[in-house]
């Protein structure tokens, strides 16, 4: 390149086309690869959220310190995940037609008492996860936000938290019209979200380690131990149970007398590339497997 031109030249260095160096570039053939491997899996990833649906940000950290604060039960951190999923692009929440959401359509969405609502929505305010705007309410974006991260928050610091599935969990009725699951039974599916492994889904204590074999898993005891729960055995089964429109939301994977838990990474996605298609297959086998049985 000499004053902002690309220079081509000939075989005997002769001089053959002269270019604008604001208008083109020279790229390597690495580099070109790598750019098509990106445009590939960007491609790849659209197609995934396309399929899976809508999603909003979460962080990871909010979440734990959710967790371990004392002002919040089980049920509590449940709602607060299913209320974040109306968020809307201006991050009020609102129903699916745009219309905002007022306190009694909040308690209406969430189908408690008025007793635990008014507890649990006074929870919301004073901690400023709820945030009073006229009749409606914003929802802190310091917790969750709909759209884009751009001047917001890196990705690879945030998870997608999948829409349509996280309501279906909530919504589902059982045969009698009541909710299948209830709120405690739904909470250890957020509370391990920040212990999801970028690239697996894996439950672990190092969930931003790169390669896969120096991922240091929780054994189901310790998984129990960090949801506050007695029983590992029951809770591995209650878990297993645990099936959203059919599919699977956590797998039990067995090693070396161990076991530890992946969770479907259409419900909650850390990495910043399309998930596996292996893990995706995994999760579909089980699936599969459970219609024929």
């Amino acid at each position: 390149m000499s004053n902002n031109h690309i220079i081509l030249m000939g075989e005997y260095g002769d001089i053959t086309k002269k270019l604008d160096g604001s208008k083109y570039y020279i790229r390597s053939k690495y580099q070109d690869e790598l750019v098509k491997m990106k445009e590939k899996s960007k491609g790849e990833f659209e197609e995934f959220n396309e399929r899976t649906g809508k999603f909003i940000w979460s962080y990871p950290e909010k979440i734990q310190q959710l967790i371990k604060s004392n002002e919040f039960t089980k049920s509590d951190i449940t709602m607060i995940f299913y209320l974040a999923t109306f968020i809307n692009g201006t991050g009020y929440l609102a129903y699916e037609n745009r219309v905002k959401l007022n306190k009694k359509g909040i308690q209406t969405k969430l189908e408690v008492s008025r007793t635990l609502f008014g507890k649990f929505f006074n929870k919301l305010i004073k901690f400023e996860i709820l945030l009073p705007s006229g009749n409606h309410f914003k929802w802190n974006e310091a917790y969750n936000f709909y759209g884009s991260t751009k001047g917001k928050a890196k990705p690879q610091t945030l998870v997608r938290t999948y829409i349509n599935q996280i309501r279906e969990l909530y919504e589902v009725k059982n045969e009698k019209g009541k909710r299948k699951y209830s709120t405690i039974n739904l909470y250890p599916v957020f509370a391990l979200v920040p212990y999801l492994h970028h690239s697996s889904n894996i439950v672990c204590k190092n969930p931003d380690v790169q390669a896969i074999e120096d991922i240091e898993y929780f054994n189901l005891k310790e998984i129990a131990e960090l949801l506050d729960l007695r029983d590992s055995k029951r809770m591995a089964k209650s878990l297993h149970s645990l099936v959203l429109d059919g599919q699977t939301t956590f797998i039990k994977v067995e090693s070396k007398n161990e076991a530890y838990l992946k969770l479907n990474p259409r419900i909650f996605w850390r990495g910043t590339n399309v998930p596996d298609q292996n893990l995706v297959a995994e999760f579909n086998m089980i699936d599969n497997n459970r219609i024929k049985n």
